[in-house]
């Protein structure tokens, strides 16, 4: 599917047809069709489009160290997306985004699942600045990448910190099935900032980008926030390993608290049971013959249980 955009009054507008005006093809789940079109148009390298059909694709850019573009540029980074995981829980994976500037002064970006972050920038009023509209948007749209690095760190930071508070009362494998996929998400916002971060320090040294000072200063503002992510990321990863292993000791340590007081409640209930069998045989045992013996072994039971039960606590085993 195409969606076609153009800028007014420094706003994007969405029609449904191709025309001179239109600067910004959003590409998602392209099909064959769409793909030969664009390749034709545009004379775009079918890689830069059937790429992101890999959900593995790594981060690169391509011909962005023209002096004057004369063939398509190429920038694919790695963004996050919000998932279910198998195990029922909120999870975050990262997927391939191409973006290809074209000698025409167009835009057109191909994703193979629809992203969060293009909402905010099909719906955002653009700055007026020095550069073009078509390079204002693709600054837009990389910022908005990274910018939503940050801002699900901070939704996977909240969950650990409810998790954390359920330490001392949990005996479930739930909460280890949500650190578990927590610590996924952790690893692929790791290893996506680092490979998003080798392409924007690349991108940013070609001569053409540090000849302009705009798109310099604005692609520094994304490194810098991308670098912000990574550090972010690495740090929180480490912590939930730590808290991982935390949880994991609290759950064993507080189902061998539940072992140990069901074993000492066993030997309690244990001694009425030995008793009562020895009572039970036919033969001469002490006060046996009395009219009262039930109520006398009944009192005995008690007490040596309540004996027994003292003894247990004292000894921090009930």
């Amino acid at each position: 599917m195409i969606k076609y955009f153009s800028m007014t009054n420094q706003q994007l507008v969405n029609t449904q047809k191709e025309t001179a005006e239109k600067v910004w093809y959003c590409v998602e789940r392209p099909n064959e069709e769409e793909i030969n079109t664009l390749t034709h148009q545009f004379q775009i390298p079918s890689d830069y489009i059937t790429s992101i059909l890999d959900d593995a694709e790594n981060s690169r850019e391509e011909e962005f160290n023209q002096t004057k573009l004369t063939k398509p540029a190429l920038l694919l980074l790695q963004y996050p997306f919000v998932k279910t995981s198998p195990s029922g829980y909120f999870q975050v994976d990262t997927y391939p985004f191409s973006i290809i500037v074209t000698p025409q002064k167009k835009l057109i970006t191909i994703t193979n699942h629809e992203p969060l972050f293009l909402k905010k920038v099909f719906s955002q009023t653009f700055e007026k600045n020095d550069l073009s509209t078509n390079l204002n948007i693709f600054m837009q749209i990389i910022w908005q990448i990274t910018f939503s690095y940050n801002t699900y760190l901070s939704t996977l930071q909240s969950q650990c910190d409810v998790l954390e508070k359920q330490l001392r009362v949990s005996t479930e494998n739930s909460q280890l099935y949500q650190i578990m996929d927590i610590q996924k998400s952790l690893v692929y916002f790791r290893e996506a900032t680092a490979a998003n971060s080798t392409t924007l320090n690349t991108l940013i040294k070609n001569k053409a980008i540090q000849e302009n000072h705009a798109l310099r200063a604005h692609l520094h503002d994304v490194i810098i926030e991308t670098e912000q992510a990574r550090t972010t990321a690495r740090i929180q990863l480490n912590l939930v390993e730590q808290m991982n292993q935390t949880f994991s000791a609290i759950i064993s340590n507080n189902l061998n608290n539940i072992m140990k007081i069901l074993t000492s409640l066993t030997i309690i209930l244990t001694i009425p049971t030995i008793i009562g069998s020895l009572y039970g045989m036919n033969i001469k045992l002490p006060i046996a013959e009395r009219d009262d013996a039930f109520l006398w072994l009944t009192l005995f039971m008690l007490l040596i249980s309540i004996l027994t039960a003292y003894y247990l606590k004292k000894g921090k085993f009930l």
